[in-house]
């Protein structure tokens, strides 16, 4: 799931609740940070991805391989 999948699934809950705000309320988050996630200001968080029941695979590293020799 990307992002923009993250954004759609919120657009869709903001509209069957009505407006962002009403979810936001319902949620516990603020309507700002929803309306700006929802724009593309601001990547979906640890708030809005536990409202959505989703979660976040953490993030991997791995050496690089050497650029000298």
């Amino acid at each position: 799931m990307t992002a923009e999948d993250v954004r759609e699934l919120l657009r869709q809950r903001v509209e069957a609740e009505g407006s962002a705000n009403a979810w936001a309320r319902l949620n516990r988050v603020s309507h700002a940070y929803v309306l700006d996630t929802m724009a593309r200001r601001r990547a979906p968080g640890p708030a809005i991805l536990h409202a959505l029941g989703i979660e976040k695979d953490e993030a991997t590293y791995r050496f690089k391989e050497a650029a000298h020799g």
